[in-house]
């Protein structure tokens, strides 16, 4: 039985998938363009714009966010956040200052029923 997704999850899914294949036709163009010469900040920009790498990041951290709010909201009548409120919460109030525990909350809301 397909497990059914919660808006947030389905964005972020959407997004990510979004931002893995600009950032593929970006790092393409961007190799392609090293081969034919430097590439300065001027061609780095206009790669970003072309490939609409920029936008599709945006998207994606907007993403993340509305994901981990709404995976933390849904987890406030569970027993163990009851049990370890604190230190839970703590995790969401520094998400954005540690990678590794933000990646694994992400992971833990896009398993979230």
């Amino acid at each position: 039985m397909k497990k059914t997704l919660s808006e947030q999850q389905k964005e972020y899914k959407e997004a990510k998938e979004h931002f893995e294949k600009v950032n593929k036709e970006f790092e393409q163009k961007l190799a392609t363009t090293k081969k034919l010469g430097t590439v300065n900040q001027e061609v780095m920009e206009r790669l970003v714009e072309d490939t609409g790498l920029h936008t599709a990041l945006n998207r994606l951290g907007a993403a993340e966010a509305a994901l981990l709010n709404w995976s933390h909201q849904m987890i406030q009548n569970e027993r163990d956040y009851l049990q370890n409120k604190e230190a839970v919460d703590r995790m969401y109030a520094f998400i954005d200052k540690n990678p590794h525990i933000k990646a694994q909350l992400i992971q833990a809301a896009m398993k979230m029923d």
